[in-house]
């Protein structure tokens, strides 16, 4: 083969993976656009306590764009709802993983479930719900768009505790092809 034969054969390789990679997708975070009534953590989280409950919203979290854990340390299942104010999605917006707070490793609970905006859903004592709110509101959201995120607490005797987020989304650069 001669060198410019080899020449087309290499630059025509290359060009054939060049059109089959994908460009890279804008990856659009969350960050407070207000006042609120969440603490932050040294590690960025927004942390709040509900009815005794403690509460972690993470907006850093790279496989989600809401990340909320909810750790139910007392004696008594308190349910909870969340999502954005006034936005009725008529599609899951994220899903919801319920485990035990302690026992052995590889300790199993129910199988991960869609979950709707402000569905009610029971975290038992000495449970942990982790909630991955990909789809606040439903479908995409723009850059620049602003929203109301609400966690809502309800125990066994009726009364209701309330944090809201206000949220602003942005574009914090460009993820990996490879990358979900």
């Amino acid at each position: 083969m001669t060198r410019r034969t080899m020449a087309g054969v290499v630059i025509g390789g290359v060009l054939l993976a060049a059109c089959n990679t994908p460009p890279p997708r804008p990856w659009l975070r969350f960050r407070p656009a207000g006042a609120t009534n969440w603490s932050t953590a040294a590690d960025g989280t927004l942390q709040a306590t509900l009815h005794g409950v403690g509460v972690t919203l993470d907006l850093g979290n790279r496989e989600t764009k809401i990340h909320v854990m909810v750790e139910n340390g007392t004696d008594r299942a308190i349910e909870f709802k969340m999502g954005p104010e006034g936005a009725q999605p008529r599609s899951a917006i994220g899903e919801v993983l319920l485990r035990p707070l302690a026992g052995p490793p590889g300790t199993s609970g129910p199988d991960m479930l869609p979950y709707n905006c402000m569905q009610a859903q029971s975290v038992d004592a000495a449970w942990r719900g982790t909630f991955f709110i990909d789809v606040p509101l439903g479908r995409a959201v723009t850059v620049g768009q602003t929203f109301v995120f609400t966690v809502e607490a309800r125990d066994a005797a009726g009364a209701v505790e309330r944090r809201s987020l206000p949220l602003v989304a942005e574009n914090s650069g460009t993820m990996p092809a490879d990358a979900r």
